[in-house]
């Protein structure tokens, strides 16, 4: 078991949630941002594993060059760092830049 660097879950599937209760399955957007110690197997299989489990879209921000694949479906898309993600579960862009301010 391992836990994405970020996960987020929307709004409506978090109120089905009793006050006691855990949100079972998976968050709709979970973001890994690399690191030396990553293997690409590793970085594959947590992405294979989301993408199964019903996560809608699995980002990997690549901080060395600045840059951001998103996977929806059988789809990756990269993205550099003078783009924009169109991100339809935050109902909003989010530039690339961005993500990588300190």
């Amino acid at each position: 078991m391992w836990e994405a660097d970020v996960g987020l879950t929307l709004t409506e599937r978090a109120d089905e949630v009793g006050d006691n209760e855990y949100l079972m399955g998976a968050p709709d957007l979970a973001v890994e941002v690399l690191s030396p110690s990553n293997t690409v197997d590793e970085i594959n299989d947590k992405m294979s594993i989301c993408m199964a489990n019903g996560f809608v879209s699995f980002w990997i921000v690549d901080p060395k060059r600045k840059r951001v694949s998103v996977t929806e479906g059988d789809v990756t898309k990269h993205y550099g760092i003078a783009a924009s993600i169109s991100c339809s579960l935050l109902g909003a862009d989010v530039p690339v830049e961005e993500i990588f301010k300190s």
